[in-house]
């Protein structure tokens, strides 16, 4: 749960916080909102690139004695926006992670060593792809499930690693937001009943206000949501559940259309086992080109109208079609392919 924002004092202490100009925390700076409201939606633009930076930190406390241990992780991800999913509804992205650092803490009886095993999972994550769907008011539809052969430990640290990719995205309603405007949605994962996991929980979220952040300033909304969630998770053994409770924080840059930051305090209670107390920092950037859009991917130029991917107004006449300088034939307009590297530790 969220204790003593560093936000909050300074909200306190500015006697009319809803006049623009008045700060109410660190870089940010109160602004007014049209009478009519901002609508919030997501650049869900095919080619469209988003980089992020996550960080994770926990502590697990023993529900039957005084121990303790933490855990944390850190990774960079790359967003890239794909198109329309036909398969799954909405749009696809692909996640690549990369920069990953893991510090895992293990039980004592745990076959592998520590650093053995925080080693396995961060091969695991480095350079991995994940395919996914979303649509433009940020809700999931699609996410995979991981694979049912992985230890149960390396299943927590790259369960927690795909729940990250969330963290671009919050739901927003279809409606033009005020300051002060609440709603709630319900939040619903997998099949209920079925092997793997399924969530459900309600999320309720409010706008906390407009303001200006950065240089150069960018307009941004500020969004506090609180989500009480239970999980259950479905093996071939038996089931087992856990029950979270979150309060996050996050700022919405309104003209560019992106999630530009997101803090996420968080308990998770596995009853008879351990109380999780865990805090998410995500920061994202949306790059763009020198001349101020968004940076678009990079398409050659096909000149030859024979090609089959030449576009323009020149017919083809392959017959007839004098061969270039020096009797050479042309040269082929394909450009050269790539492969992505085989995960890490295979």
């Amino acid at each position: 749960m969220v204790r003593a924002p560093r936000w909050l004092l300074a909200f306190v202490l500015c006697a009319a916080p809803s006049l623009p100009g008045c700060k109410t925390g660190p870089g940010l700076t109160k602004v007014e909102a049209p009478a009519e409201g901002i609508t919030l939606r997501y650049d869900l633009t095919a080619g469209q690139v988003y980089q992020g930076s996550v960080r994770r930190s926990a502590t697990i406390r023993a529900a039957t004695s005084a121990t303790s241990s933490s855990q944390s992780f850190s990774f960079d991800l790359t967003l890239t926006v794909r198109g329309a999913d036909e398969a799954h509804g909405g749009t696809a992205v692909t996640a690549r992670f990369s920069a990953v650092q893991i510090k895992w803490s293990l039980p004592p009886s745990f076959p592998i060593s520590v650093a053995e095993f925080n080693r396995t999972a961060g091969q695991q994550l480095q350079g991995l792809e994940v395919d996914f769907s979303v649509d433009d008011t940020g809700k999931i539809l699609h996410m995979p499930e991981l694979p049912e052969d992985l230890s149960a430990e390396l299943r927590v640290v790259l369960q927690q690693a795909l729940d990250a990719l969330e963290t671009a995205f919050l739901t927003v309603p279809a409606r033009p937001l005020k300051a002060g405007d609440t709603w709630k949605d319900d939040k619903k994962r997998g099949r209920k009943g079925k092997l793997g996991r399924y969530s459900e929980g309600t999320v309720t979220s409010k706008v906390d206000g407009f303001y200006q952040t950065g240089e150069p300033p960018i307009t941004v909304a500020r969004l506090i949501t609180d989500t009480d969630e239970t999980e259950i998770t479905t093996t071939s053994s038996g089931s087992h559940e856990v029950k979270k409770q979150s309060t996050i924080t996050a700022l919405f840059a309104t003209d560019q259309r992106y999630l530009y930051s997101y803090v996420n305090e968080e308990q998770i209670f596995d009853a008879g086992n351990t109380n999780t107390f865990a805090k998410t920092e995500v920061n994202w950037s949306k790059p763009v080109s020198q001349t101020g859009g968004a940076a678009a991917p990079k398409v050659q130029d096909i000149s030859d109208p024979c090609h089959p991917d030449y576009v323009g107004s020149e017919d083809c006449n392959e017959a007839g079609a004098p061969p270039p300088a020096g009797g050479e034939p042309p040269a082929s307009s394909q450009p050269p392919t790539t492969s992505a590297p085989p995960p890490a530790g295979n």
